[in-house]
């Protein structure tokens, strides 16, 4: 995959700590939020602040607001039109219009919650560091609750119909997992790097054994866990034991067989599970704001910076790092930024490899065509995903 350079850690040099989840939250639109929520947990490690609980509680809110919304965009209008032999979402509208409907439901409540918690849909506003600019008003709240049941139904019909779908292509080697844990954590959040071989990492010691390298063909660096190429998103957090919600757990169990230890041609199933339990978690969130009263607003209290932080998060498509540094005065002296698709594309590389020659001497629309859907199985960024096999 060839992407050009994005900069955007040289670009966060020198700029104050106030301004840097401003920034860094533009490096993806369809993931903006889980990217000002995780800057805004590293700045605030390095700052030494502390948010109040229902700060976190929102901020669980709209992390999970932003999987429903990316779960349905991937599943609906880029992985389901393949089993259709659709040339997009727009030939799927054509062929199974109630699907993509159904697909477009769920994704809207999830625009919804981020647009409401955030103050706008894209590059949110409203999460700050120290806690939130303005509190959600009950009745909004309520609001988001009835929308979230309104697609419960919704998401486990999907869960059945990627269950109903034959493996695209012949088994892959079976990846080693990686995911974000957490003792008292909630699921998404965490302060440890687990993989599925038993080593374990504090998220601030990410750099001694993450390590990354740039490869002559492509821009993007490639991400190693030891010496494994390791896989993110869906699938690792369910073989990682994530804390899954009654419905969730329900249709984890009934797709077991393919899902533990399973390749990667399953993560769009795993991500239909996730699109249950992300439902009901947020239903739950927003029972326990509606009961609890306003915490501390964001803070502008002048602070003293203590050096560097590191906050770890599942977006998403997977690990997400975000790692800043500061001057006296407050400004950026260093910046590292570690995204899902960075540490799955040596994975990707290697299954397209394995796939490749297991598929040797079929046509070449046919391996096109499976290697483009293996490479929307690990869904990566979106013109990643997009972008055309070339043979």
């Amino acid at each position: 995959m060839v992407e050009p350079p994005r900069l955007f850690e040289a670009l966060l040099r020198g700029k104050h700590f106030r301004e840097i989840p401003d920034i860094i939250c533009r490096i993806c639109s369809l993931c903006s939020t889980i990217h000002r929520v995780t800057a805004l947990m590293a700045v605030e490690k390095a700052f030494g602040i502390i948010v109040s609980s229902e700060t976190y509680l929102y901020r669980q809110l709209i992390v999970l607001g932003g999987h429903i919304q990316s779960h349905a965009l991937h599943l609906f209008c880029l992985a389901l039109p393949d089993h259709f032999n659709a040339a997009g979402f727009a030939d799927l509208a054509k062929l199974a219009p109630d699907l993509l409907k159904r697909g477009l439901r769920i994704k809207a409540v999830g625009n919804d919650i981020q647009e409401t918690i955030g103050g706008r849909l894209i590059h949110p506003v409203n999460v700050k560091i120290g806690g939130m600019g303005q509190y959600i008003a009950n009745n909004d709240l309520l609001r988001l609750q009835q929308s979230l049941k309104s697609i419960l139904a919704d998401t486990t019909s999907t869960v059945e119909l990627f269950s109903s779908f034959a493996t695209p292509g012949p088994p892959l080697p079976p990846p080693v997992y990686l995911a974000v844990k957490g003792e008292n954590a909630p699921p998404l959040f965490g302060d440890m790097l687990t993989t599925s071989t038993g080593i374990a990492v504090k998220g601030s010691d990410y750099r001694s054994a993450l390590k990354e390298s740039v490869s002559d063909h492509s821009n993007g660096k490639f991400s190693h866990f030891g010496d494994a190429n390791i896989a993110v998103g869906a699938l690792s957090r369910l073989n990682m034991d994530i804390r899954l919600t009654e419905a969730a757990g329900k249709a984890f169990d009934q797709a077991k067989r393919k899902l533990v230890n399973g390749d990667m041609w399953q993560n769009n199933l795993a991500q239909a599970i996730e699109l249950v339990f992300a439902v009901e978690s947020a239903m739950e969130i927003i029972d326990s704001l509606l009961q609890t009263g306003h915490g501390h607003s964001a803070t502008d209290s002048i602070l003293t910076p203590q050096g560097e932080g590191t906050a770890i998060t599942e977006a998403p498509r997977g690990v997400l790092i975000h790692s800043y540094s500061f001057n006296s005065r407050g400004y950026c002296v260093g910046a590292d930024i570690i995204t899902p698709t960075a540490i799955n594309q040596a994975a990707i590389e290697q299954d397209l490899l394995s796939l490749a020659r297991a598929t040797e001497g079929a046509g070449e629309q046919e391996m096109k065509f499976k290697l483009e859907m293996l490479v929307r199985a690990y869904d990566p960024c979106i013109s990643c995903a997009v972008h055309l096999i070339s043979l």
